[in-house]
């Protein structure tokens, strides 16, 4: 049983190792960002 354990924890280990960058540079990528995304501008006054 601790064989497998160990097994199991390391195919989750290095599950983790491709799948967190990957989520984080997903992230990134889809991110809105650039001259399209200009600041807010007020139509009316406060």
């Amino acid at each position: 049983m601790r064989l497998r354990h160990r097994a199991a924890h390391r195919w989750i280990w290095r599950l983790l190792i491709v799948l967190l960058p990957a989520i984080i540079v997903g992230a990134v990528a889809v991110r809105p960002s650039g001259p399209l995304e200009a600041p807010a501008i007020r139509l009316s006054p406060p």
